[in-house]
């Protein structure tokens, strides 16, 4: 994933964000956290929600909710609260 995005970033360089973010180490930190998320979530993302929920695996159920409510939160903070920065 981060050799994905780092190579996205040289190819295309405005398809990741603003032109102001400080450099390649954004991308690092993302691609570290999102790899703890998955350890930390027994799963990724798409592998809970498609997968699980599917399987009406009370674990994925709650993983999904909890992905969803972190994105409608961080959507709600960076644009209402942030001042639209994204």
């Amino acid at each position: 994933m981060l050799g994905g995005g780092l190579l996205l970033r040289f190819i295309w360089p405005g398809s990741l964000g603003a032109p102001d973010v400080p450099g390649p180490w954004w991308l690092v930190a993302g691609g570290l956290l999102v790899g703890v998320g998955t350890r930390l979530g027994n799963g990724c993302t798409s592998g809970h929600g498609v997968c699980g929920v599917a399987r009406g695996t009370r674990r994925s159920l709650v993983a999904t909710i909890t992905f969803v409510a972190t994105a409608m939160l961080t959507v709600f903070l960076v644009r209402h609260v942030l001042g639209g920065v994204a």
